[in-house]
């Protein structure tokens, strides 16, 4: 290849490269901008003025806020589903692994406390205020589904291996789905900074084995709709 067409074919990966970089720019100005100011009271301005490039430029990849929200409600969501699926290093046993997976959400929501104080706002894990959220409900509903199935996988696996109790898995994905979100709402609405390693811990411990007392005394009990263990 000669040098002129070398340079040909890298201009247009460099305009690439560059356009992705000011794209990132803008959604991760625009999810602090609607956090602190709500979907409402943000402008494009603002979201310029945070990512510190003019006005114009935003314009060069979004009509309206409403495109940027749509856009950052997508990128993050699609974040949040890689870090909850198992990754190739991760423990063979299903307790571990489960835990690895609960860290890396954790570390998730740790990171990206803004866009979840966003999704609360617009009523993705809870009723929300803004009424944004109808924007919002329409385009996550995909998203969510990739969700529900990793974290269906995910119980699946565990069945397989013996590590959860042979029942239908539905419910029990809808269990982990709700401890996961509430560590996430408890996380984002007190402000608090847990120990996420202890946090992960604790869940997986409690979605295995409960919350009764390890020396409770045993109580006859009704599993005529608990499956078979």
């Amino acid at each position: 290849m000669s040098n002129s067409s070398a340079r040909r074919t890298a201009l247009p990966r460099r305009r690439d490269e560059a356009k992705a970089l000011f794209r990132n720019a803008i959604l991760d100005a625009a999810e602090h901008v609607f956090a602190k100011q709500g979907f409402h009271g943000a402008r494009i301005q603002d979201i310029a003025d945070h990512a510190r490039i003019a006005v114009g430029t935003v314009y060069n990849h979004f009509e309206q806020k409403e495109d940027v929200l749509h856009a950052l409600l997508e990128v993050r969501l699609e974040q949040m589903i890689g870090s909850l699926r198992p990754h190739p290093t991760d423990p063979e046993p299903f307790a571990q692994k489960l835990r690895c997976c609960v860290v890396r959400t954790l570390q998730f929501v740790e990171e990206h406390r803004d866009f979840h104080q966003v999704a609360l706002d617009c009523g993705l894990f809870a009723k929300g205020t803004a009424s944004a959220s109808n924007i919002l409900k329409e385009k996550a509903v995909e998203h969510f589904e990739k969700l529900r199935a990793t974290t269906l996988a995910l119980v699946n696996e565990g069945i397989s291996c013996g590590a959860l109790r042979q029942m239908d898995p539905v419910p029990l994905a809808r269990m982990l789905g709700g401890l996961l979100r509430a560590s996430t709402i408890g996380m984002v609405m007190e402000q608090s900074h847990p120990n996420l390693e202890a946090e992960a811990s604790l869940l997986v411990d409690l979605y295995l084995n409960g919350a009764g007392r390890a020396d409770r005394p045993e109580r006859p009990r009704d599993e005529s709709n608990l499956g078979e263990r």
